[in-house]
């Protein structure tokens, strides 16, 4: 009896987020479908994009006025109580300038519990944000990338994909042989229709620090783009309406910003609900974004 053979793993590219990039790899930048050698990265771009999210989310509580308010009430109840105040000055300025010249020590103090009570503050409230986004992060890696990408990235490394026109909805970017952003698309189908067709960015984004040379804009480009060709090719009629739709977080004002200046706009913004402490008591908002546009592949002959 023949013994049947282990599907071999394809080697990865350059899947690593912490190392720099490769000066001496060739000066190349290209766009690829998902590919079996690129599932480990991007998965891990994915993941990333989501890290990114949590720490912009961890800078919109610190620097809340909710955050930063309660710090000061802290201090001001600490200094109350121990400071000595001025008496006799006939101007604003002059009581001010007393106040400083005879708390010195106070003020001080005043400052370092100020420090201390937003880092203990900001310490508590990180852990609702990590437990969000670890939930998010928990979901991609449990699923092995199908909650975003449509596809098993095992068994896509095993070369074992049924369904191949699923990796034509994701874009990676490769940079000196390293993928360092990627885009991915996926029907709506609850939205679409026979006479709309409707898809959804399921994630974008780059490294952190390529967030801002233009290339999300390039990946939002390929989206517009592969939306028209799903259109073309499957059961939508041509030149009916299409529209694309990216969901956000109220505090990123980066992607925000990139997708105004390219034509998208908002369609509604409700609270999170996913937590109660983000959403209620510091409005984070999750925003559903879109663009519509038509084709007709009359006259593109």
């Amino acid at each position: 009896m023949a013994k049947k053979t282990q599907p071999q793993m394809v080697e990865q590219m350059d899947a690593s987020l912490h190392e720099p990039i490769n000066k001496d790899a060739p000066l190349t930048i290209y766009g690829s479908k998902l590919k079996p050698e690129l599932a480990t990265a991007a998965l891990n771009l994915s993941i990333d994009f989501l890290k990114q999210q949590q720490s912009l989310a961890n800078q919109h509580v610190m620097w809340h006025r909710k955050t930063l308010g309660t710090a000061f009430l802290c201090a001001f109840v600490y200094l109350a109580p121990r400071a000595t105040f001025p008496k006799g000055s006939k101007s604003v300025m002059g009581t001010v300038v007393q106040f400083v010249l005879m708390n010195k020590a106070q003020l001080v103090y005043f400052a370092v519990v100020t420090i201390l009570a937003a880092s203990f503050i900001f310490t508590f409230l990180a852990r609702f944000t990590e437990d969000l986004f670890k939930r998010k992060i928990s979901q991609v890696v449990d699923t092995n990338g199908v909650a975003v990408f449509g596809v098993d990235l095992t068994e896509l490394v095993k070369g074992d994909i049924k369904d191949k026109s699923k990796l034509d909805n994701t874009q990676v970017i490769v940079y000196r042989e390293t993928p360092i952003a990627l885009a991915s698309v996926v029907e709506n189908s609850l939205m679409s229709s026979n006479d709309a067709l409707v898809m959804g960015v399921s994630t974008i984004g780059s490294r952190r620090v390529y967030l801002q040379s233009g290339i999300i804009e390039d990946l939002l480009d390929w989206a517009l783009i592969r939306t028209k060709n799903i259109q073309k090719t499957g059961k939508f009629e041509a030149g009916n309406s299409m529209k694309l739709l990216v969901e956000v977080y109220s505090f990123d004002k980066v992607i925000k910003k990139t997708l105004k200046s390219k034509g998208f706009s908002l369609i509604k913004a409700v609270k999170l609900e996913e937590s109660r402490l983000l959403g209620g008591l510091f409005g984070v908002k999750k925003e559903l974004w879109g663009v519509q546009f038509h084709f007709d592949s009359k006259k593109q002959k």
